[in-house]
């Protein structure tokens, strides 16, 4: 069964993100998010990939999740890099705090051992 997922590169066009160190979030999470969709492609069948944005250009968080559903999205991956000194640092993943399925409580906690490594 092919499974869609849809990456969010967070960011974009007007909204630069996290700037620091001559480096701009926005432009990090759009690299990120193209090389995780052609390693997907790559390296695994059955599935489908599709960005929230390809270029630089602003999405809204809106469209961005409306796309996703509407898409029949499997998961949905936003892409961000925490700057922040004090409160978001560090590696975070998140679940919907809805009604959410044991398997995909399940597919969060794998991608979450994996990244940690």
């Amino acid at each position: 069964m092919t499974k869609k997922v849809y990456l969010d590169p967070g960011h974009g066009g007007s909204d630069p993100g996290a700037i620091g160190h001559g480096l701009r979030e926005k432009d990090l999470t759009l690299k990120i998010a193209k090389y995780t969709r052609d390693y997907l492609l790559n390296n695994y069948q059955d599935v489908q990939v599709r960005l929230s944005r390809t270029t630089d250009v602003f999405v809204s968080l809106g469209n961005r999740t409306r796309d996703a559903n509407n898409w029949g999205a499997d998961v949905l991956a936003s892409i961000h890099i925490n700057a922040a000194t004090s409160s978001a640092t560090g590696y975070e993943d998140f679940i919907w705090n809805g009604t959410v399925s044991q398997n995909t409580r399940n597919l969060q906690n794998t991608i979450h051992a994996e990244m940690i490594k």
